[in-house]
């Protein structure tokens, strides 16, 4: 069995649906007062992935996306990565700003800045979530956006993250707007001594014994 299957069992999985759709749903609201229309959004999956499957999660190592990456200090310290397939990135900024990106690779001021927005936004609510269910305060730093092939956008990234877990946790959010459709995915890298912390608290808050 390996690392993900020892830690987290199925009612932490739940756990972790349950602080995804309480996310969702606040970032929901953060986004529509932001572009002053209804978004909706919703989970579609989550899951506890190694980090060397997270390219493949994405679509394979070369599958081109616009991540935005920000560090995440508290009791549970990492780094927080959104990830959007970059071909749909311009119908995103139309979403966000009313006006459609061209060239997704050559990002106007107001679309980058819509798009680390709109991936500190759904941090921010996630991490408010794991507070709001785990009792574990976290903040995120000001996010950064690259745009790349997903392999290189994680060797660049995680670079800062020198001493991490081999492990990734990962909701899977839909956003909608009228007849639009766009899946972005949020990905908690924890640095090392973070997961137990994290497997703790789910512990205490589940009323379940701890792993040791």
């Amino acid at each position: 069995m390996g690392q993900e299957a020892e830690l987290f069992n199925d009612f932490q999985l739940d756990a972790l649906k349950e602080i995804g759709n309480i996310g969702a749903g606040n970032a929901a609201t953060a986004l529509s007062q932001m572009v002053g229309r209804r978004v909706d959004m919703s989970v579609t999956q989550v899951q506890v992935l190694k980090t060397d499957g997270i390219a493949a999660f994405l679509g394979g190592i070369e599958q081109n996306v616009a991540a935005v990456h920000m560090p995440v200090y508290g009791e549970i310290c990492g780094i927080a990565l959104v990830f959007f397939p970059l071909d749909r990135i311009g119908e995103l900024c139309g979403m966000l700003v009313g006006k459609r990106e061209d060239d997704p690779f050559v990002l106007s001021e107001m679309g980058q800045s819509a798009i680390k927005e709109v991936g500190s936004i759904l941090t921010g609510a996630y991490l408010s979530a794991l507070f709001r269910l785990m009792n574990l305060q976290m903040i995120h730093g000001v996010p950064g956006l690259v745009l790349d092939m997903a392999q290189a956008v994680l060797d660049t990234v995680l670079v800062e993250l020198e001493q991490k877990e081999e492990i990734a946790i990962v909701i899977e959010t839909q956003f909608l707007e009228n007849d639009k459709k766009l899946t972005g995915s949020f990905f908690l890298l924890p640095e090392t001594g973070s997961l137990r912390k994290l497997f703790n608290a789910f512990s205490k808050t589940l009323g379940l014994s701890g792993n040791g």
